[in-house]
């Protein structure tokens, strides 16, 4: 595993990441590793952790280095495609529970933060902002959705003055508006699962990069790059694209690694925000290459977008930033950018989560496609249940027909030119 990025994210300038056991200095075993500090790793850890298991993670470098804690902080609900998309592959007398495990994430949040007494600073609302007339009928389409699923916490805002209620830009003409979603500082939260996960028993370890990773014959062995071995009775990977070269070859063809920048402005004044986002909700907008921002807890604007496919960390994030932020608020064009920066998400073909075997003892999940805070802690409870030996929604997923991107070498330029045609479309609202 590697971590490769230009700057801090401003979540890491706000608090600093505890150590825990720090690298790992020795040979060990154990009943399950987990490879991947983030909020997947991490909730799977805590998950098995309460339950009895001696487990150990391992984190290329400090808790949150990686997408966790770089990510936009926008908890949305519901999988990252649509649950028809899913449908097409669950049983029939799943389906319900399938489609309560793809809108569980929000409240498994509310639930975390008030057991551990996590303060992340956790705020909720969230608006899909419309373009053009075409988003809008996106949107009523979700909604009637979501509806038949018993889903109610939706309504959509149907033109430009209801839209103001909750953000007030001349870019869009409508939206819709999600009750049960919300934002959150996602470092303070990773923290405060991570300090519980270690208070349940669960090793922590480090700035411990996973150099090669051993399933065959069901034994599980790694090695770190400083050369200890670990052995495990179970192994649950969880790196998602962060894990590189060590990534088994299966793993990497099914996701692309995406890069998203974000960006934090200095403090927004009371009459800044009320011009701005008077709801304080979190708002994402309907193109592909979406923007996404949200006022967080020191009223500075946290502005993300900037998708790039090039897998490469991109240079002036905050110009360009700046730019898309101009587009939809132009009246802040003057306020101090505090820190921009940049992470990783790991997308599929089909835009579904990637749940699937290396052998009987080694399982992973990869590909959360952007939906990544809230599905994390859903994934977590998926992966322990299915280490106890109850695989039920695990076996289900891993049906999921999940295609390699295509490409090979190519594969990056192909993948840059197939999202420079979706924003075309974005562009000329085709």
């Amino acid at each position: 595993m590697s971590i490769s990025h230009i700057s801090k994210s401003i979540y890491q300038i706000d608090i600093t990441a505890p150590k825990f056991l720090g690298e790992l200095n020795k040979d060990i075993a154990c009943d399950v590793a987990i490879i991947g500090g983030g909020l997947t790793g991490i909730s799977t850890a805590l998950s098995l952790g309460e339950r009895g298991y001696n487990v150990c993670l391992f984190e290329a470098g400090s808790i949150g280095d990686g997408g966790s804690g770089r990510n936009g902080g926008q908890i949305c609900q519901g999988w990252s495609a649509s649950f028809e998309k899913l449908s097409r592959y669950i049983k029939p007398e799943l389906r319900e529970d399938m489609w309560l495990t793809g809108v569980s994430g929000p409240s498994l949040i509310k639930e975390k933060v008030n057991r551990y007494k996590i303060d992340c600073d956790i705020q909720w609302g969230y608006v899909h902002t419309a373009i053009h007339k075409g988003h809008m009928r996106e949107l009523d389409n979700y909604q009637k959705s979501f509806e038949l699923n018993g889903y109610s916490e939706l309504s959509i805002l149907p033109d430009k003055s209801s839209l103001f209620n909750y953000v007030r830009s001349d870019a869009y003409i409508g939206g819709l508006y999600d009750n049960g979603s919300g934002h959150l500082h996602p470092l303070k939260y990773l923290i405060g699962l991570a300090k519980a996960a270690a208070t349940a028993g669960v090793s922590i370890y480090t700035n411990s990069p996973i150099s090669s990773i051993q399933t065959a014959n069901n034994k599980n062995r790694l090695a770190t790059a400083q050369g200890f071995v670990i052995t495990a009775e179970q192994l649950v990977i969880c790196g998602n694209a962060y894990l590189g070269s060590v990534s088994p070859k299966r793993l990497r063809g099914r996701i692309a690694p995406v890069t998203s920048s974000v960006m934090a402005t200095e403090p927004l004044s009371e009459t800044e925000i009320e011009e701005t986002i008077p709801s304080k909700a979190a708002i994402a907008d309907g193109n592909t290459a979406l923007n996404y921002f949200r006022i967080d807890q020191q009223n500075r604007l946290i502005f993300g977008g900037r998708a790039s496919y090039l897998n490469t960390d991109p240079l002036d994030v905050e110009s360009d930033l700046k730019k898309r932020m101009k587009a939809v608020f132009p009246h802040l064009m003057r306020k101090q950018i505090q820190q921009a920066w940049s992470g990783r998400i790991g997308i599929t073909v089909n835009r579904l989560p990637d749940f699937g075997r290396l052998s009987n003892t080694a399982i992973y999940v990869q590909g959360y496609s952007g939906h990544g805070v809230a599905f994390s802690g859903v994934a977590g409870d998926i992966l322990s249940e299915a280490v106890i030996g109850n695989e039920t929604r695990f076996d289900q997923l891993t049906k999921v027909p999940h295609l390699p991107f295509p490409g090979g070498p190519f594969r990056t330029p192909i993948l840059a030119l197939g999202m420079g045609w979706y924003k075309m479309k974005d562009y000329f609202q085709i």
